[in-house]
């Protein structure tokens, strides 16, 4: 197995890559996180509101050679502020398209300082992982923010939500 990170870009730049590895035919599997949130108990990451993050593996396998893990971490893409929900439900959108993505309900720890190998190794052990379907969507949502898509969008201005 060959364990690779993405480099992280801008959110937008982020989620497109992710996308297109999605509608990818040769990528075989997703899995999808959130990252552990916020302390509200601890001053700094009161200021800090991107937590919790998404985090992805994605899976290819080349054919009598091996199989190759793209890991995507770091400040990689959030929901927990209106203003990046749209990109995580274009995520989610194209995620649920495409029948081969699944999703953890353990949260994962912040990877990003690690190693690929050891980045890969930490998520693939978090435990088991579940398809992301239209009906589990709100449950991994429910991981990355407080709020449902629901209420984001009741609340929030659509040019927030870009």
């Amino acid at each position: 197995m060959v364990s690779l990170r993405y480099a992280t870009k801008s959110t937008s730049d982020n989620v497109w890559a992710l996308c297109d590895l999605i509608r990818d035919n040769k990528c075989d599997e997703i899995i999808l996180f959130a990252s552990v949130g916020n302390d509200i108990e601890d001053e700094e990451a009161r200021w800090n509101n991107n937590l919790p993050l998404v985090v992805a593996l994605a899976k290819y396998i080349i054919p009598h050679v091996d199989s190759v893990l793209v890991v995507f971490d770091g400040v990689f893409l959030t929901a927990a502020r209106s203003a990046r929900y749209g990109e995580a439900r274009e995520l989610l959108d194209v995620a649920i398209a495409s029948d081969k993505v699944y999703y953890s309900g353990q949260r994962a720890p912040l990877t990003s300082e690690m190693t690929p190998d050891q980045a890969v190794s930490t998520l693939l052990h978090l435990g088991p992982i579940q398809p992301l379907t239209s009906e589990s969507r709100a449950v991994y949502f429910s991981l990355l923010s407080n709020l449902t898509e629901a209420e984001l969008v009741e609340n929030f201005p659509t040019r927030e939500m870009r």
